[in-house]
């Protein structure tokens, strides 16, 4: 498992896995170039767009920390800024491509949250963890690949983010990219916090934001011009795919189908993890849309994890990411079955 700590402010973040991952993040950006390309989309054209949207200007108003790390990593790897935008705006990028998917399950009692984590088949075997270290936040490990600030994860105030994305929205390029909510949520310590803050920010792309933390867990369904909690305070489980729970229509066959094989094993209290590794319709490429890799966050993990200073611990495995483990006063760990 390719594991890379940062640490430091923004640009010295990303400068240290541009410059230590320059060639994996070259290779990458060259996939998706391809991917795209094989989708009949304009390459040059949208990343053109992208640089000359409000996408940059609010991603340096609300998170400047964040967006500085994504131009320290194009200057660490010598690579232009809008390479590592196509990388790092995947949500908003997917608007043209298509391919949603992501299923994701939490139960509070179980300290567990997670998901599948439905990338494009050009991220195959190209997963890493970020272990970002700072002086003013938790210390999180993120899933991400090379190139990329981030994809979902936990820090070590037992506070783990999930995503999905929501097929009812179109994107803004006015809003604030996915990725960088999805950072900033990583560096908060309660839902009260994640709550303010999705409330208080413009959104590019329909997103749902599942957050876990030592106060409980809630699911938030954003998007441009639209922020709502649909989870009850005092909720002990939910599940979400890629449709607005309250309005399924105009979703897909498959959103509904993974929805309903989630709320199946949260009402008969089988084990999240399993179903998201093992769950036919959760991992069949022609019901989830796309290539699947499973994360998951869970308290209580086995003893068999490297640990590390601060905490945190990691399972080596092999190619198909399983699970952070995390808790309050537990380990945090992001490993591979």
């Amino acid at each position: 498992m390719d594991v890379l700590t940062v640490s430091g402010d923004g640009s010295t973040r990303g400068f240290i896995q541009g410059q230590a991952r320059a060639e994996q993040i070259v290779e990458t950006w060259e996939v998706l170039r391809m991917h795209l390309t094989a989708n009949g989309v304009d390459v040059a054209a949208v990343a053109d767009r992208l640089l000359r949207s409000e996408l940059v200007a609010t991603a340096h108003q609300f998170t400047p920390d964040l967006w500085d790390e994504a131009t320290g990593i194009a200057a660490g790897a010598n690579i232009d800024i809008e390479q590592v935008m196509l990388l790092c705006f995947l949500d908003e990028v997917w608007s043209f491509t298509g391919g949603l998917g992501c299923s994701v399950a939490a139960r509070s009692r179980d300290g567990f949250i997670g998901q599948t984590m439905d990338l494009p088949i050009w991220a195959a075997g190209r997963l890493m963890v970020l272990r970002v270290q700072s002086d003013l936040a938790p210390t999180a490990l993120i899933m991400s690949y090379p190139g990329m600030i981030g994809l979902c994860g936990a820090n070590s105030a037992g506070l783990g983010v999930a995503v999905n994305a929501l097929e009812q929205f179109q994107a803004d390029s006015n809003g604030l990219g996915v990725v960088f909510i999805m950072r900033h949520l990583l560096t908060l310590t309660s839902l009260a916090h994640a709550g303010e803050f999705l409330a208080s920010v413009p959104h590019a792309a329909g997103q749902a934001y599942t957050v876990s933390a030592p106060d409980g867990i809630a699911t938030w369904e954003c998007g441009p011009g639209h922020v709502q909690r649909v989870t009850a305070p005092s909720v002990d489980q939910c599940a979400h795919t890629n449709h607005l729970l309250a309005d399924p229509t105009n979703s897909t066959r498959s959103s509904i189908r993974r929805l309903t094989a989630l709320q199946r094993a949260l009402d008969n209290d089988l084990d999240l993890r399993q179903t998201l590794s093992h769950e036919v319709v959760l991992t069949d490429p022609r019901t989830s849309n796309s290539g699947v890799t499973f994360a998951a966050f869970i308290a209580n993990p086995p003893a068999d994890y490297v640990e590390f200073a601060d905490g945190l611990t990691l399972r080596a495995g092999s190619p198909v990411w399983e699970s952070i483990y995390y808790s309050p006063n537990a380990s945090h760990q992001l490993g591979q079955q």
